[in-house]
């Protein structure tokens, strides 16, 4: 694969039209997914409300398998390739499903099958688990390094035999999908270690192409799913993360996904920008600082949590203090004479 370097510069994008804060995180209407029924695969999106089946649209119908798959705090999609004798971390292109190379991975245990990638906002740091369909030593749990594709692995295992789908929430709790107990598990971000929340599918799941996404407008979680017992059908679902049940949202047949993830929507991101704003650190612990540009006045500044909650952080001589803010992705409004500005902003 061609290798291809991305820089980003951290800026705002000045709108015409000011905001409500409600508007910046509308709920997710579409879903990315990678569906591999067909040889090679489709590339696409589905709503996420369903139908299910077809792709309701292609975006390409000869893509590499991309082994689940998640946006950095860029808005930057990255995933695994597997080319033997080695996985890829890549960069997908969402306009043509092209997946460029970022780098060969390395670290894996045991030669597991890589096949989950997650970004945790609440440290900026991406994570990935392997499945084991083998049942031979467990999932392991692993820190990436984006620039290297160095994987560092978190304790010696997870105790769960093989995980089909793993997601990070607003919060920074990890979610996953046991295929042989059908399982929802928590995994203990600092050990690695899983614990059971409760059963999804009592008759387990089938031992790869599953996924789980967060709409982080709502912190819900979702999931594709298939059952292992019988004939083998995709099922489209909500996850109560509190006991493990699952809510149906609709039947996606015969289809399978290697890729589930939730359409970023409503953070005014576009090519163009007419005013840049300076903010840093992000992601910081403490304080953000913002500097303005030349003869550009802040009328007003707000934060909001994802759900559009203003935390009544102010803005005194071009800093806000975010000490007390819990963990999480927040986002930043700055009111102009020329309009609204909005940004991501991680409180680490």
């Amino acid at each position: 694969m061609k290798k291809i370097i991305f820089l980003f510069a951290f800026s705002f994008i000045l709108t015409s039209n000011a905001a409500k804060a409600q508007d910046f995180r509308n709920p997710a209407t579409d879903v990315y997914v990678m569906e591999t029924f067909t040889n090679p695969g489709q590339f696409g999106t589905i709503p996420l409300a369903g139908p299910y089946f077809p792709l309701g649209t292609v975006i390409t119908s000869n893509a590499f398998t991309m082994l689940g798959g998640d946006y950095n705090n860029a808005g930057v999609m990255y995933t695994f390739i597997f080319q033997s004798p080695d996985f890829v971390l890549g960069i997908i292109d969402l306009n043509t499903g092209a997946v460029n190379y970022a780098a060969t991975v390395s670290g894996i245990v045991g030669g597991q099958f890589m096949n989950q990638l997650s970004y945790n906002y609440t440290n900026d740091t991406f994570y990935a688990i392997s499945s084991d369909p083998n049942n031979e030593n467990g999932s392991h749990f692993y820190s990436l390094n984006l620039t290297t594709g160095v994987l560092t692995e978190i304790g010696t295992g997870t105790g769960i035999p093989n995980v089909v789908a793993m997601e990070i929430d607003n919060n920074g709790i990890v979610y996953a999908a046991d295929a042989v107990s059908g399982d929802l598990f928590t995994i203990d971000i600092a050990t690695g270690v899983g614990t059971s929340v409760g059963n999804m599918y009592p008759g387990g799941l089938y031992p790869v192409r599953s996924g789980f996404s967060v709409d982080h407008s709502t912190n819900v979680l979702y999931a594709v799913l298939q059952n292992r017992n019988g004939v083998i059908w995709s099922y489209f679902n909500t996850v109560n993360t509190s006991t493990g049940t699952v809510t149906e949202l609709g039947f996606g047949g015969s289809r399978k996904y290697s890729l589930f993830v939730i359409k970023e929507n409503s953070l005014g991101v576009e090519d163009q920008n007419l005013q840049s704003f300076s903010v840093y650190p992000n992601p910081a612990s403490k304080v953000i600082k913002i500097d303005t540009p030349q003869g550009l006045q802040i009328k007003g500044a707000s934060l909001f949590d994802m759900l559009g909650r203003n935390t009544g952080t102010t803005l005194e001589n071009g800093e806000m203090n975010i000490e007390n803010l819990a963990k999480g992705m927040y986002i930043l409004q700055l009111e102009t004479e020329k309009g609204t500005m909005t940004k991501k902003i991680v409180k680490e």
